[in-house]
This record gives C-alpha cells, sequence and structure tokens, in this order.
C-alpha cells in the first residue's frame, strides 16, 4: 500500500518544516556559545527523530508490519545516545561537551513528540529550553561557575621585590591561583602559578601582572 500524497502533504510535511524549525532554535544557541554540536547538527537530529517517528507509526497505519511502533522510538533514543557520546571531550583536566550532549538527547525527544502529534508541547518545551539554556549560562557566568580552566602560569620577574605583589594576587583569587615553584636569585625571579579561573578572570590577571615593575615574562601552559 502507498501513503497518500494528501496525508504526505497535510500531515507529515508539516511535522517535518516544525521539527526543522524547532532542532535549529536549539541548535542556534548552542551555536552562538561556540560548543562542539551547532544549528545543522541539532537540525538534523531532531528532524531524523520526527521522521524515524512518523515512520514508525505509519508501519502500524498503513502496512500492518508491526503493532508496536515504540520499537523504533527506542532505537532513537539509543542511537542519539551514541551521537551525543561524540560531543563529550576530556582535555586538561575536565570534561567538556556534556550540555551539548544532553541538549542532542532532548532535541531528538522534541522531534518524537513532534512525530506523535504533539506539536504545541513540542514549541513549548523548545522556548522553555532555550530560555532555560540562556538564563542558566548568565547566571554561571555571574556567580563565576562558568567556563573555568586550570592553566599554568610561568613568570619571569626582573625585579624580585614585585614577588610580593604577585603573593598578594594569588590571595586575592581566594584559592583559585596557587605558587607551586619559586626560583629566587639576586637579579631575576623564576614563579610558577597555577590557576582555576573563567576567561574573564583570566584577563583580568593578566592586565594586573603587566603592571608590575621591571622586565616580566609571562607564559601560559
Amino acid at each position: 500500500m502507498i501513503i497518500p500524497m494528501e496525508d504526505l502533504v497535510n500531515i507529515y510535511l508539516p511535522k517535518i518544516l516544525l521539527a526543522i524549525f524547532c532542532g535549529s532554535l536549539i541548535g542556534l544557541e548552542r551555536e552562538l556559545k561556540e560548543k562542539p554540536a551547532g544549528i545543522k547538527t541539532y537540525m538534523l537530529i531532531c528532524t531524523g527523530a520526527t521522521l524515524f517517528t512518523i515512520i514508525s507509526i505509519a508501519f502500524t497505519d498503513y502496512f500492518a508490519y508491526s503493532n508496536e511502533p515504540s520499537r523504533v522510538a527506542a532505537q532513537i533514543i539509543t542511537g542519539v545516545g551514541f551521537i551525543g557520546a561524540g560531543t563529550i571531550m576530556f582535555a586538561k583536566g575536565h570534561v567538556r561537551g556534556l550540555t551539548s550532549a544532553a541538549a542532542i538527547w532532548m532535541s531528538a525527544a522534541i522531534g518524537m513528540a513532534i512525530g506523535i502529534g504533539m506539536h504545541m508541547f513540542a514549541i513549548i518545551v523548545t522556548v522553555i529550553i532555550i530560555l532555560t539554556l540562556v538564563a542558566l549560562g548568565k547566571l554561571e557566568g555571574q556567580l563565576g561557575l562558568k567556563g573555568k580552566r586550570t592553566t599554568t602560569i610561568l613568570l619571569e620577574l626582573s625585579d624580585p621585590e614585585e614577588l610580593k605583589k604577585v603573593r598578594a594576587l594569588a590571595n586575592r583569587s581566594r584559592g583559585s591561583c596557587t605558587i607551586v615553584g619559586l626560583d629566587r636569585k639576586d637579579d631575576y625571579c623564576k614563579i610558577r602559578m597555577t590557576c582555576t579561573l573563567t576567561v574573564k578572570e583570566m584577563n583580568r590577571l593578566q592586565v594586573s601582572i603587566q603592571e608590575l615593575k621591571g622586565n616580566i615574562s609571562f607564559k601560559l601552559e
């Protein structure tokens, strides 16, 4: 049996277009934050989940091949899990990409909701997810929790007296910066410091270091 063209145009095509829209919105939010997966990835995942769900229902409605359309839906969850795992990276002692992986998983769920006809609910969930990601991202930034990275800083100061100021900078960081190595001689001072800071905090630290007197050699590892 061939699925009627009227059903394809009036029932299934709007679902696909809505999945493209919802997936692209979530992908846009992720891409604006320069995350591993972007607009096209989320759009394809959401649309693919919708299409697979439509197909699983069509098996029962038109072909009577199966009375368990949930089988395909279950495999969507498993397959998307592998895609999400690909966005997770481990670098410099930190796991990155977990939020992107979870967003991929959520976009597939939204696609499945569209596939079974929960159009308005899918739109509402998409808007809520985007607003929540944006709001929590801003909150993390204000609390200084977002984007912290551990970096080793090597300092060579021509004026050993500036060592006191470097120690003061480390103390003001409230444990975020620690001096782990010190080689002091008459004409210079070599400092090794480990810092766990956000990008903005690191920029402020660099400005403070550049204000020290004497010839300064500054390196990041």
